[in-house]
């Protein structure tokens, strides 16, 4: 949670140097809004734990490379860790625009080996 929370004071803080609205910012200008009233462009950002991900040289990219074939995804960051050599935080931060199909990701992840779980707001 408090990985979460620094990170969207980042972002915020980089929406609040542009004077544009947080949900509206990609570049200098606000996106087109699509039919169901959401930016086109607009990127967004989910976290959620992976089970059975303890290892940064070998879990990690498998499951990171299940990640960044679904639509829409952008970048896939591991959140950050106590040691170097093993994963005790394993969270996920996912980059995307569009509409990201949750399901179909957590099942891509699920082939890989790995239980995907949503993190409580």
């Amino acid at each position: 949670m408090k990985y979460r929370l620094s990170l969207a004071c980042v972002c915020l803080s980089v929406c609040l140097a542009c004077d544009q609205p947080a949900e509206r910012v990609v570049g200098n200008k606000p996106d087109a809004e699509s039919s169901d009233g959401t930016a086109k462009n607009e990127m967004q950002l989910v976290s959620f734990k992976v089970e059975g991900m303890t290892c940064p040289s070998g879990c990690y990219p498998t499951v990171r490379s299940a990640i960044v074939k679904q639509e829409g995804v952008l970048d896939v960051e591991l959140a950050p860790q106590k040691k170097e050599d093993v994963i005790d935080n394993p969270v996920v931060f996912v980059k995307y625009k569009g509409k990201l199909d949750m399901d179909k990701m957590f099942k891509a992840i699920e082939r890989v080996g790995f239980e995907p779980q949503a993190l409580p707001n």
